[in-house]
């Protein structure tokens, strides 16, 4: 069983139909944000970062946001503001926050 880690989670995608790709010179792909957080036994501690990632629809490959084109970059752009940090992945240090406040009430009183 793995106690910690780090895992990523997808948040959001937009399609870009006229995007023409540079690998295979086709029209078509979509722009993704994924979500980098750390977990403790599978609960999401802290968020680490967003990630932003392109691929082509008819040869697949996948570009980082260092090689995106223009088009890429303003969809990228959009999406950030548009897919915020989920609340969920702040479960874990919510919990670990209650716990210790917790323990410092009952240490106090």
């Amino acid at each position: 069983m793995i106690l910690f880690g780090r895992k990523d989670k997808h948040i959001g995608t937009r399609e870009i139909p006229n995007e023409i790709c540079v690998e295979c010179g086709k029209k078509g792909g979509v722009v993704s944000v994924f979500q980098i957080f750390f977990h403790i036994a599978l609960i999401p501690v802290i968020p680490i970062s967003r990630k932003i990632a392109s691929q082509c629809y008819s040869c697949r490959v996948v570009k980082v946001e260092k090689q995106f084109s223009i088009k890429q970059r303003e969809v990228s752009v959009l999406l950030k503001k548009e897919f915020k940090t989920p609340l969920w992945t702040l479960i874990g240090a919510s919990i670990i926050f209650i716990l210790l406040l917790y323990k410092l009430i009952l240490k106090w009183v």
